[in-house]
């Protein structure tokens, strides 16, 4: 029985070297910069908070091989959630690229078939370009009977193409009166 011949392990030795130092160098390439102070004002509005959606995270990934269902932006037509916890694009994914992401944490105590308006605010660019999205969940008929993290990831792009500057990202979510009757 013959072993495999030396020169192919040299190879595959050199290819494997190779791409490691390739994807060292992208992921060298990828950096996280903090920009200048904000400075904000505004009057402060009383709120409350829906008890049973509350956000649990936030943080960057990339979007995966599978690119996740995209949440509704009709009113009428809102995404059902699905019955255990899952991951929603707010905007078209594109396989790979980098993504900010919610995590929302729905509690059995849910109420059923309840809509809600998410909206989100994303201000990207060197020169800050404010864009606001809005979608519209529907609570299960059934709500779980455990709680259940669902993710909604926003696509900023790819890390490939340069530079991604993310200025502010904050989300407002409000309980609609009915389905298909929202703020």
């Amino acid at each position: 029985m013959k072993g495999v011949p030396a020169k192919t392990v040299y190879m595959a030795t050199v290819l494997a070297i190779l791409t490691f130092a390739a994807g060292f160098a992208l992921a060298a390439a990828f950096s996280v910069t903090n920009g200048p102070n904000e400075n904000g004002n505004g009057n402060y509005e009383a709120t409350g908070s829906i008890p049973w959606w509350t956000q649990s995270a936030v943080g960057l990934s990339s979007v995966p091989v599978t690119v996740p269902t995209a949440l509704s932006s009709a009113v009428a037509t809102p995404t059902t959630l699905a019955a255990t916890g899952q991951l929603y694009m707010i905007n078209a994914g594109t396989v790979g690229d980098l993504d900010h992401f919610f995590k929302f944490t729905e509690s059995p105590s849910a109420v059923a078939s309840t809509e809600l308006e998410v909206t989100f605010t994303i201000s990207t660019g060197s020169t800050p370009t404010p864009n606001v999205v809005t979608v519209y969940v529907e609570m299960q008929a059934t709500v779980p009977t455990s709680a259940q993290t669902y993710t909604l990831a926003y696509d900023l792009g790819s890390a490939a193409s340069g530079t991604i500057v993310l200025d502010s990202f904050q989300q407002l979510s409000q309980q609609c009166s009915s389905v298909g009757s929202c703020p």
